[in-house]
């Protein structure tokens, strides 16, 4: 929990701290913005066990130069395994907590490239103990270091992004469909 709390004290200091000049194409400063949107994954690697992983996401950026922004990306994703029936199946469902810090640059007025690094905390929800035939679930943390780079367009405030983000033994290609206000 400490770590959370660090990481989203430092992100928002760095966000707080770099109103410079960044400029919009009519010459004018671009603001802190927010944006909300709805994550899609493909898991790979050593999440292959998950079929799909579906979420919602947050991102502050702050424009710092011209055509770049420091972006802070959190939210949450779950993950969905294979198989949910049966006692011998030991994982039910994971939820996915990014805290991540990046940079977006625009290539122009609607076409982006983002890199973003930082923390995953993953919540699995899992079978403890089995007792005969009754199993007992609980949740098992963890956490990993997370990279994501990614391409997407901008048009008005709706966003569009495809990544790959890849955590300690896998990782997954997402799809981010949001809306900044």
């Amino acid at each position: 929990m400490k770590k959370l709390v660090l990481t989203l004290l430092a992100g928002a200091m760095l966000l707080a701290s770099v109103n410079l000049k960044a400029q919009d194409s009519k010459g004018g400063v671009n603001g802190f913005k927010f944006g909300i949107g709805l994550e899609g994954a493909l898991p790979s690697g050593g999440l292959k066990v998950y079929d799909a992983g579906a979420g919602l996401t947050l991102r502050f950026s702050q424009g710092i130069a011209e055509n770049f922004d420091a972006t802070l990306t959190s939210g949450g994703m779950a993950f969905f395994p294979k198989s949910f029936s049966g006692a011998n199946t030991n994982t039910k469902a994971s939820i996915f907590i990014p805290i991540k810090l990046g940079g977006r640059y625009m290539f122009s007025e609607n076409f982006y490239g983002m890199a973003e690094a930082g923390m995953t905390i993953a919540k699995t929800y899992t079978v403890k103990s089995f007792n005969g035939t009754t199993p007992t679930y609980g949740f098992v943390s963890s956490s990993s270091f997370t990279y994501a780079p990614s391409i997407g367009a901008r048009f008005g405030g709706f966003d569009i992004g495809v990544r790959y983000e890849g955590l300690d033994g896998g990782g997954f290609m997402g799809l981010r469909l949001g809306y900044d206000f």
